[in-house]
């Protein structure tokens, strides 16, 4: 079966933004184009509703976990997602338009406008500018592993016709400041805050500001190998704490089981497939798991009856109904939540900087520990008993046993592992956990896909944001050219 395009339209303009696409939903403005009646609450709502709907659907998931090999078409499986299909990096002019158009109006548009509005207030609402700076830092920071150079610092401000297009770099150290200024304007001494619209804490700004450092710890990571003196910032960063310390400071939105609230992942097969995944298991990740016994197996994939075993497709492969594995439908349910960050994201990365001594001193020991508790936490958080999830986790090859290098390749490999249903994140992580050749795992050209080197962005739009500003990129970009960050 070929794969179905399926589109969320959203027009606007990355500057001078007419707010007239939010009057339909919100209709409390009597002017369209100014928010003077607004409580930011409502645009921080449709922002984050936004972006977590963008995250999940056909134009940023499906083209990221398949051009990145997280998961897999299937080839010309009859159910399958079909080739060629963003698996041979044949992507749609409509995922790159309308993910830039989403990120832009929908979502960082809303965000900057509730940021504004809140600190006009009397009395200034100082936490629902923070809460809306943590969203808009998480938001800039995909941008541009999406884009690379993008708009930012003259981003969403209507007195600039024609934004330029900052260095990636530069677009990165904008959101960690972004983020410190969060951390400054929290203010428990004040009630104002977004509660009944923060889908993600209620409110709870400790919950906030753990997610602010361990957002900076994200975006730091990501830099750490161009920028290697931002090293002592993570090693103060995880030496001071306050990161997400526990599953109840996850961040993620779950969906509905109800008609317009369930998963895009699980719509997209009810609607087209009859309730089968279009999608299957890649062998990068399969066959990593299963000489393991990983209890995450029947969790991520529905194995044939007739299979004795979980055994992926390579990438442009066809699949056989009969041996290889699908996307299992408990994963990609109707009420997956779409996961913005967990605590075991936070756990690989505090490994990572143990087994490297990014501001530390190398300590396997302690590495060793904190990937094996992010393991555990990932078995759990997909519904492996607790039991079982210690049990395996505690069996898993032991890091002070092998060389640094090895030990974080293998700390790399579990992060991707958990990442696997998170397209873009997926993707990122893959990036960043290497030079070019060296990265965890070590993919391959799917088949099918065009000679050359592996895909590694999202080329720019053809849109009139882009066309017709001057300060934008006049030469092509393309699909294969490597990001500042990605070495």
């Amino acid at each position: 079966m070929k794969k179905i395009y399926i589109y969320l339209m959203v027009f606007g303009m990355v500057s001078g933004l007419s707010l007239s696409s939010c009057k339909k939903y919100l209709d409390v403005n009597k002017d369209p184009n100014t928010a003077e009646r607004v409580d930011p609450k409502l645009l921080f709502s449709y922002a984050v509703v936004s972006y977590i709907n963008l995250r999940s659907s056909g134009d940023l998931y499906i083209p990221f976990a398949l051009a990145g090999q997280s998961i897999a078409t299937g080839g010309n499986n009859p159910t399958g997602w079909g080739v060629p299909s963003e698996e041979q990096y044949k992507i749609s002019s409509f995922s790159n338009g309308n993910s830039w158009r989403t990120y832009y109006t929908a979502v960082g548009a809303n965000l900057k406008e509730a940021i504004k509005l809140a600190e006009s207030n009397s009395p200034v609402n100082n936490n629902a500018a923070a809460q809306s700076k943590v969203v808009l830092a998480m938001a800039s920071y995909e941008i541009t592993t999406v884009f690379g150079d993008v708009p930012f610092s003259e981003a969403w401000n209507t007195d600039i016709q024609y934004p330029k297009f900052d260095a990636q770099k530069d677009v990165l150290e904008g959101c960690l400041t972004l983020l410190d200024a969060a951390l400054k304007q929290f203010d428990d001494a004040s009630p104002l805050k977004i509660t009944d619209y923060d889908l993600f804490y209620g409110g709870d700004l400790n919950k906030w500001r753990r997610l602010a450092n361990s957002v900076k710890l994200r975006i730091l990571m990501t830099m750490v190998d161009k920028d290697p003196t931002k090293a002592a910032a993570i090693g103060a960063l995880v030496t001071a704490g306050n990161l997400i310390s526990a599953p109840t400071d996850n961040c993620l939105i779950n969906y509905q089981d109800v008609s317009g609230k369930k998963n895009p992942k699980y719509a997209l097969s009810e609607q087209y497939n009859g309730n089968v995944s279009f999608f299957f298991g890649t062998k990068n990740v399969v066959d990593f798991m299963r000489p393991l016994n990983d209890p995450r197996l029947p969790k991520f994939f529905a194995k044939p009856a007739a299979a004795d075993n979980y055994y992926g497709v390579e990438n442009g492969a066809t699949a056989d109904d009969n041996v290889n594995v699908r996307i299992s439908p408990s994963l990609q349910s109707a009420t997956e939540p779409e996961i913005l960050f967990d605590y075991q994201e936070e756990l690989f990365y505090e490994a990572e900087v143990q087994a490297r001594g990014l501001g530390v001193p190398v300590n396997l020991v302690a590495a060793n520990s904190l990937y094996m508790r992010a393991v555990a936490e990932s078995c759990k958080f997909y519904g492996v008993d607790a039991t079982t999830a210690e049990t395996f986790s505690s069996g898993l090859p032991n890091l002070t046993t092998m060389t640094a290098a090895a030990a974080v390749k293998l700390i790399d490999m579990h992060h991707w592992v958990d990442k696997m249903d998170r397209g873009i994140d997926a993707f990122t992580q893959w990036r960043r956990s290497g030079p070019d050749g060296s990265e965890t795992p070590a993919l391959k050209l799917p088949i099918g896909a065009p000679a050359g080197p592996l895909f590694r962005r999202f080329e720019y739009p053809i849109t009139n944001e882009i066309s017709t500003n001057p300060n934008a990129p006049k030469n092509r970009i393309v699909f294969t050219e490597k990001m500042w960050f990605d070495l």
